[in-house]
C-alpha cells in the first residue's frame, strides 16, 4: 500500500519509486479530517529501528503539531514541490500562503490537489511509514474487519496478520465481532465501534467479544504492537476432480522490500510442480513497490523477455526525461507455461495491485474475481518536509502498459463480480471468491450466481486502529482502499 518514504526527490531511485494507496490519508466517510489518528492507526511511530509506545506518542503528538502549526517556509515548501513535480502543476490555484489557515497542512495540499482525478497525493509520517514499507514492520492492531451488513450489524474479521496480537490470540477470518466486555456491537454502532481504535500509540489495548463459525463465544484482549508483516502470506494448490487441472493458490498482501524474498519462497516451492493454473490473490493489496509487482508479474508470466515492457513511468513536461520503463526480469522457478491468471480484486486492490492487471494483459489473458478496483494508474514518489517527521507524497507520474493502456481511473471491472463474503478461510476451495475461479477453470466462464452490481464489493475505510471493509454500496470518496493496519 505505501512505498518506500525516504526516496528523496530528484536524487532518488528508480526502482524506489512507487505505486499506492495512502491508506492513512483520508477518512473522509467518518468525518475524520485529522490526519493524527491516522498516522495512529497505521503505525505504531517511534524512531528507528524500534519504538516504545511512550516513543511513538511523542512521534505522533509531533506529527500532530506540525500538520496543523506549518510554518510559511514549510507551506512554500510543498507548494515547490508539487509546483515542480506535480501531475497537473499547471491547475494548481494561486495561493496566498501567508494566510494562517494554511497552516494546516493538509488543508493546503486538499485545496492544491486537482478533483477529482487527485484522490491520493498526501502527507505522511515519514518513520512509520518508512518502517512499514523498508523495514516490514508495523505498529497496528493486525486486523481488517469486514462490515456485511448494518441491519443487523454484522461485523467480521476479514484477515489478520500472521505476527500480531490478533492472530496470536487465535482470533482468524470469519470470526464475528458481537461486541466489547460491556456492550454489544449493536449498542456500539459503526461510529462506536471504529472509535474505540482512535487512541493512538503501542501498548493500546481493546476487548472484543467473538462469536466463532462454531457459535462458541469468548473475549479477547488485543493489543497495538509492532510487529513483522508477512506479505505473501497464503498458499496452496487445488485439484480438481472435473478436470483433473491442479490450481495454485497465492495471496500478497503488501508490496514491500520483503515480498521479493517471499516471491522467491514461493516460486522455490511452487513454481516447478507443473500447475495448469494460478489464481493470485490481491483483494486486500492497496500497492506499494513498483518492483515488487513487477516481481510478482514476472513470476506470473514467466516466458516473458527482459525486453518486454511491464510498466511505463511518464512524468510531467519538466521532467519527461525522467520517464522510465520497468521490463520484466527473469526468475529461477518463475511459471512457464501459464496463458492465463486469475486475480481477486476488491475495491482494496490499488495502484500497484492494479499495475500487475494491467502490466500482464498485453502478454496473457487476465481474469478478474471479485469486485472492482480502486483505479489509481498513478506512482508517487515521496518528498520531506520536515525531515523524520513529515513526508508529502505527490503523484508525480501516470502507468502504462506495453500497449500505452494506462487510464484505469474508473477501476478494472471483474470478469465475474462477486463478493468477497469474509467468512470461510482464504486456501478453502468453498471460499467465494476463490470458488469462482475454481469454476471458471474448470468451465471457461463466471458461475451463475453472481453480483448483480459489479460496483459492490468490499470497500474499505480507514479507521483509527484498523480497516473497515464494507460489502455495501459506498460514495466513491469513502471508497478509499488500503491495506492492512
Amino acid at each position: 500500500m505505501i512505498q518506500d518514504f525516504f526516496v528523496q526527490g530528484n536524487n532518488a531511485n528508480q526502482d524506489d519509486t512507487y505505486l499506492f494507496i495512502l491508506e492513512c490519508a483520508m477518512i473522509r466517510l467518518l468525518g475524520v479530517t485529522g490526519l493524527f489518528l491516522l498516522l495512529a492507526a497505521c503505525g505504531g511511530g517511534g524512531s528507528g529501528g524500534g519504538s516504545s509506545s511512550d516513543n511513538s506518542l511523542v512521534t505522533e503528538e509531533a506529527v500532530r503539531a506540525a500538520l496543523s502549526s506549518a510554518s510559511v517556509d514549510v507551506r512554500q515548501m510543498l507548494y515547490n514541490y508539487m509546483d515542480e513535480r506535480y501531475l497537473w502543476y499547471r491547475e494548481m490555484p494561486d495561493l496566498n500562503l501567508q494566510e494562517g489557515r494554511y497552516a494546516d497542512l493538509e488543508l493546503l495540499l486538499e485545496e492544491l490537489r486537482k478533483k477529482p482525478e487527485d484522490r491520493f497525493s498526501a502527507l505522511s509520517n515519514a518513520v512509520s511509514q518508512g518502517q512499514r514499507f523498508q523495514q516490514g514492520v508495523a505498529g497496528s492492531f493486525g486486523l481488517r474487519f469486514s462490515l456485511r451488513s448494518s441491519d443487523p450489524l454484522d461485523i467480521r474479521i476479514a484477515t489478520v496478520d500472521d505476527f500480531g496480537s490478533v492472530a496470536l490470540a487465535g482470533i482468524q477470518r470469519g470470526d464475528r465481532v458481537i461486541g466489547t466486555a460491556d456492550k454489544t456491537i449493536d449498542e456500539l454502532g459503526v461510529d462506536g465501534f471504529t472509535g474505540l481504535f482512535s487512541e493512538p500509540g503501542l501498548g493500546v489495548q481493546r476487548t472484543l467479544k467473538i462469536r466463532h463459525p462454531d457459535g462458541r463465544e469468548q473475549d479477547y484482549i488485543i493489543t497495538r504492537t509492532e510487529h513483522a508483516l508477512n506479505p505473501v502470506r497464503k498458499q496452496n494448490v487445488f485439484f480438481s476432480e472435473i478436470s483433473g487441472r491442479q490450481i495454485g493458490y497465492v495471496m500478497v498482501e503488501e508490496f514491500i522490500r520483503q515480498t521479493a524474498v517471499s516471491l522467491a519462497d514461493f516460486r522455490q516451492n511452487y513454481g516447478n510442480l507443473g500447475l495448469d493454473d494460478l489464481i493470485v490473490d490481491l483483494r486486500y493489496n492497496g500497492g506499494g513497490l513498483i518492483y515488487a509487482s513487477r516481481d510478482l508479474a514476472s513470476t506470473i508470466y514467466g516466458q516473458g523477455q527482459t525486453s518486454d515492457t511491464y510498466t511505463v513511468l511518464q512524468h510531467n513536461d519538466k521532467h519527461s526525461d525522467n520517464d522510465f520503463t520497468y521490463n520484466f526480469v527473469k526468475f529461477d522457478g518463475a511459471f512457464q507455461n501459464l496463458s492465463r491468471v486469475f486475480i481477486l480484486t476488491t475495491a482494496n486492490t490499488c495502484s500497484a495491485s492494479e499495475e500487475v492487471i494491467n502490466g500482464l494483459k498485453p502478454f496473457m489473458e487476465v481474469i478478474t474475481i471479485g469486485s472492482g478496483t480502486c483505479g489509481k494508474p498513478y506512482a508517487s514518489q515521496s518528498y520531506p518536509l520536515i525531515p523524520d517527521l513529515i513526508n508529502a507524497n505527490i503523484l508525480d507520474s501516470r502507468s502504462v502498459n506495453a500497449l500505452g493502456e494506462g487510464d484505469f481511473f474508473q477501476g478494472f471491472s471483474p470478469t465475474c463480480a462477486i463478493d468477497d463474503d469474509a467468512t470461510l478461510p482464504f486456501t478453502d476451495a468453498r471460499e467465494s471468491l476463490i470458488s469462482a475461479a475454481l469454476y471458471y477453470a474448470d468451465n471457461g466462464r463466471c458461475p451463475d450466481q453472481v453480483m448483480a452490481d459489479s460496483t459492490r464489493g468490499a470497500r474499505s475505510i480507514r479507521i483509527p486502529g484498523t480497516l473497515l471493509e464494507t460489502s455495501e454500496p459506498v460514495t466513491a470518496q469513502g471508497a478509499i482502499r488500503t491495506t492492512s493496519d
